[in-house]
């Protein structure tokens, strides 16, 4: 039976205002303690940020706060960015007939156990087996073509696409044919769920994702939306939860597509995308017209939307020289038509309009395919968003284009850092740069951590320069991030480059650092909070190495030259991972947890 699409009407939801007078907890959608108010972090990174998410999450899984119960069952919240949130949505919404263990690679192995032959292979359940094929950026542009001949609208490609891939396999999305709308929206839990039934029965016809029955934290999937403010173009912190999305700050002076000033909080998550009708200020309820109801495919699709918009780089190349995407699909076509049939993609008209493709690419008649290729400038993301501060009742809102969560702020911590009782952070920086030292002695770490401290990212020739002053500053979508003292971030490279043995690279970088926060109006977060963030920086690791089999470490070469920039896979162009590749990484970045068990429990005693 083919899945029941999401269904278009009036809607009532909860707008939920956020404020200076009505400030965000997590305690306010999860009543009840956790110890040490811990946040977990995932940063952005594509493919890699997913692996390295697989060994982290794993470990924490398996080091114990107390007899059954783990360090993850005891976190607060758990807060996503692009390749993070590929990982941490679906783990957040798992069903039961999934085990958290083999979601995430397996049990944790003992480095001296890897073998050739175990690094080969990975469990049927595992978030990383969806990455193993059919995931190139070749693969996904070809896939992007038959799904757009099948009538998915451009906007909703990449959403589409990535759904069948991490989404699908747990039961967690289902394609139906030739449209954008979703099978299931989400919500947190049945109580959550019968709310918004009893006020909306029409949709209880639609299928629900709801929140795993295991301890899960809070989750705070990033992404971003564009807005414009003082003349340019930037970009405000969107939050996607299992409760309400939207913009929870107050940017000053950003204002949407349709001109209205962006942000003041949420509405309950199935009713984002939508056009408000009517508005009750004294019970915060809101009236919708919705097409569609907004789902896990669009928090993660718009989470990550940098790879849209590689997606639409490529297809726009192709559109200008469509041999080239005429010798793709007659390459990876069949792959691709047979990698969507097994997700579920009937292909009615795509098997017949892609043997006419390849027949077109062998007479010479490539007009189809040249117009698929131009049809796909339209890839990114767009959503009807409306501020839920003042909500425009009776306007026509227009799409406003979304934007990759790490193209704002890819650490995750500036999102966390807006909910009040939040006052420890594990924050692990799945980054594709290495940490080094230039020749000037300046200590170089990836891009996102500078601007946490109001700093630009590193130019060579000039180090770190600070936002404030600068009248033409790099990365200018990033000036925003600062939630930390300008005079803590030298400590923070400082220890971390200790940590990591002083560019030996014997261990990781970690660094546990007591910061009070500064206030930024950007991201809703409140001046002079006590918190504590236990840096976790992605580098190779000598003891790690040490530790492997002359086997193991002759797949990864000697350890100052290991294959493929072992750990740092790029994130663009490394999205597909054999599952050897995703074995060691996943490996080494649950032995770092592992190996330093004391530091991962410390925060949740404080």
């Amino acid at each position: 039976m083919s899945p029941a699409p999401a269904v278009s009407g009036s809607f009532s939801a909860a707008a939920v205002p956020v404020g200076p007078s009505q400030p965000l907890t997590v305690s306010e959608f999860i009543p009840g303690q956790k110890p040490g108010n811990v946040a977990v972090c995932l940063s952005g990174g594509g493919s890699r940020a997913l692996t390295a998410g697989m060994g982290q999450l794993n470990a924490l899984q398996t080091v114990q706060y107390a007899p059954n119960m783990s360090l993850l069952s005891q976190a607060k919240a758990l807060s996503t960015v692009s390749g993070g949130s590929w990982l941490g949505v679906a783990f957040a919404y798992l069903p039961p007939s999934v085990s958290d263990v083999n979601y995430l690679g397996g049990p944790y192995v003992q480095a001296a156990s890897l073998t050739p032959a175990s690094l080969g292979s990975l469990p049927s359940d595992c978030m990383g087996a969806n990455i193993t094929s059919d995931f190139t950026l070749t693969d996904m542009v070809v896939q992007a073509v038959l799904l757009y001949w099948e009538g998915v609208p451009a906007d909703m490609l990449w959403q589409t696409i990535i759904a069948l891939q991490l989404l699908a396999p747990y039961g967690l999305f289902a394609y139906t044919s030739g449209s954008d709308t979703p099978d299931a929206f989400f919500s947190y839990d049945q109580n959550a769920l019968n709310g918004i039934l009893k006020t909306n029965p029409s949709l209880q016809q639609e299928r629900a994702n709801l929140v795993s029955s295991q301890p899960r934290p809070y989750l705070v999937c990033n992404t971003a939306m564009f807005v414009t403010a003082n003349g340019q173009s930037l970009l405000a912190p969107v939050q996607a939860t299992s409760f309400m999305s939207g913009i929870v700050s107050t940017p000053p002076g950003a204002t949407d597509a349709n001109g209205f000033p962006a942000g003041g909080g949420g509405v309950t998550s199935f009713a984002f995308n939508s056009t408000p009708t009517a508005f009750n200020a004294s019970t915060s309820q809101v009236t919708v017209a919705q097409q569609r109801q907004w789902a896990l495919e669009d928090i993660v699709g718009s989470s990550s939307a940098a790879f849209a918009a590689t997606l639409k780089q490529i297809a726009s190349s192709f559109a200008s020289n469509p041999e080239q995407l005429a010798q793709a699909l007659l390459e990876r076509g069949p792959a691709a038509a047979n990698f969507l049939v097994r997700s579920g993609v009937r292909l009615l008209s795509g098997r017949s309009v892609l043997m006419s493709a390849l027949l077109a690419h062998a007479t010479g008649d490539l007009d189809r395919i040249s117009a698929a290729a131009s049809a796909l400038s339209d890839l990114v993301p767009g959503y009807r968003y409306w501020p839920v501060a003042k909500p425009p009742v009776g306007s026509t809102i227009n799409p406003t284009k979304f934007a990759d969560g790490g193209s704002l702020e890819n650490s995750g911590i500036a999102a966390m850092l807006a909910y009040g009782d939040i006052d420890n952070i594990i924050a692990f920086t799945n980054t594709s740069t290495p940490i080094i030292k230039d020749s000037s002695g300046i200590i170089v770490v990836d891009d996102s951590l500078p601007p946490l401290f109001g700093y630009q990212p590193y130019v060579a020739g000039s180090g770190y320069v600070l936002y404030q002053g600068a009248s033409n500053p790099s990365n200018p979508l990033f000036q925003n991030s600062q939630v930390f003292p300008s005079l803590e971030f030298q400590s923070l490279l400082d220890n971390l480059w200790s940590a990591s043995g002083g560019g030996s690279y014997q261990n990781a970088p970690m660094y546990s650092q007591p910061l009070t926060t500064v206030a930024n109006p950007w991201f809703g977060v409140a001046a002079n909070r006590n918190v504590t963030v236990l840096w976790v920086y992605l580098e190779r690791v000598k003891a790690w190495y040490d530790e492997l089999s002359p086997a193991v470490q002759n797949i990864l070469g000697p350890f100052d030259s290991m294959m493929s920039d072992f750990p740092h896979y790029s994130t663009i162009f490394a999205t597909q991972l054999s599952p050897t590749e995703i074995n060691l990484l996943a490996n080494l970045t649950g032995w770092i947890v592992m190996n330093a068990q004391s530091q991962f429990q410390k925060p949740f005693q404080s």
